[in-house]
């Protein structure tokens, strides 16, 4: 078997091949398409009132975003026998097309399907752009090297949101999504000046079939922990923006910044992980931060309408479980099938996007109607059976799975 290392190396690749060259331009690229799915959150009532559709309408254009992402196995089949730079590649010029159709259609109807475009993007880009990391980076290193690259979704809150807004207040809803769709095009253009895939590498992928994960009772249990965890977040991610602005009358830019707090906790949170997951154990670090955003929610139901500081420590506290959760959680997923690890990195992708379907429908209707306290106790329910899930079920996985099995 080729040691993963060795594809840093492999003839005719040059500095394409740096580890470092990787991991920054991969940042890029990822810190463009973080941006493009986050923006619609903080700014859900400007997204609402410039459709002219009410907020739950705008929660299921969401749900349809991150349903498509169930596509991700096909995609992570076609990125392992193409090349995982070439699929990240084209992902992102898809993710522009869907960006561009809602930033310049004043057509409900186009709008919705760019949000399905865009998430046919993210279907295909992630799961090309984890196995594409992974199969660079050495197991002991591997929980070091994604935690760095997720905490692009930490900087998109810091700093994508603030401009987001900024340019929301001077331009109108759509200028972040037409910003978005260039930055997205010439991240496609950066990417395909990286090295590809080996072929001795990819050819691992080709002769797995999806129907072989029945026999992997930890990778099942995995794959239905990574879609609670993302239910149980979207399920409040949803209606947070709309419920601070009524509740505590915080408008966009406010919002905006408000953002900025939860982007700090999360880069707290990445950077965590980064720092401390390969030592103190990968399956000991995601029940931590399970525990953290159960504790987030539980606030949330209790404390959090109180007063706008507590509102904002609990929800802050939600985000830096759940980011934690998912960045420690990436090592695990990625080695539970090594033998197919575009594959499986495609069902988690899958997996978090079905996760994400079910709560913007779910965040949405308890927003239209029981309200945003109702949908925080309902995700801190999910939390506790994610939490028994992943603790009785997932195992962690030190070295490659025999090849045969």
């Amino acid at each position: 078997m080729t040691n993963p290392q060795s594809t840093i190396g492999h003839p005719g690749s040059d500095v394409g091949n740096s580890l470092a060259r990787v991991i920054t331009l991969t940042m890029i690229s990822r810190a463009v398409h973080d941006v493009s799915v986050r923006v619609v959150y903080p700014f859900l009532p400007e997204v609402s009132a410039g459709l002219r559709v009410p907020l739950d309408r705008v929660g299921q254009m969401l749900s349809l975003r991150s349903g498509v992402e169930i596509v991700s196995p096909l995609a992570g089949a076609l990125s392992d026998r193409l090349g995982h730079r070439r699929s990240m590649s084209i992902a992102l010029v898809v993710l522009a097309i869907g960006l561009a159709m809602i930033g310049l259609s004043s057509d409900p109807a186009v709008t919705v399907l760019g949000f399905v475009v865009s998430g046919v993007g993210t279907a295909f880009y992630l799961p090309s752009q984890l196995a594409y990391v992974s199969e660079r980076t050495p197991y002991a290193r591997r929980g070091r090297v994604l935690g760095a690259i997720e905490m692009t979704w930490a900087s998109a809150g810091i700093v994508g949101a603030p401009l987001m807004g900024a340019l929301i207040g001077s331009l109108g809803w759509r200028a972040p999504f037409i910003a978005l769709t260039v930055s997205a095009l010439v991240c496609a253009a950066l990417t395909l000046t990286l090295a590809e895939t080996p072929p001795s590498l990819r050819a691992r992928g080709e002769a797995f079939r999806v129907r072989s994960i029945l026999h992997h009772c930890s990778a099942i249990a995995f794959l239905v922990v990574w879609l609670l965890l993302f239910l149980a977040f979207e399920n409040i991610q949803v209606g947070y923006a709309s419920w601070f602005e009524s509740r505590f009358g915080l408008s966009a830019g406010q919002r905006g910044f408000m953002q900025t707090l939860f982007g700090v906790f999360e880069i707290a949170a990445s950077s965590s992980s980064s720092l401390f997951l390969d030592r103190v154990g990968k399956k000991r670090g995601v029940t931590s931060g399970l525990l953290v955003g159960l504790l987030g929610y539980v606030m949330l139901v209790g404390l959090g309408h109180l007063a706008l500081w507590i509102g904002l420590a609990s929800m802050s506290i939600a985000f830096l479980g759940f980011e934690f959760s998912v960045v420690s959680g990436l090592s695990i997923g990625s080695e539970q099938l090594p033998q197919a690890r575009g594959t499986m990195l495609a069902l988690v992708i899958m997996s978090s996007g079905l996760g994400r379907m079910f709560g913007a429908v779910s965040g949405g209707a308890f927003a239209a109607g029981a309200g945003f306290p109702a949908a925080a106790l309902a995700s801190a329910a999910i939390g506790v059976v994610t939490l028994g899930l992943f603790v009785g079920y997932v195992q962690e996985r030190e070295r490659p799975a025999d090849l045969s099995r």
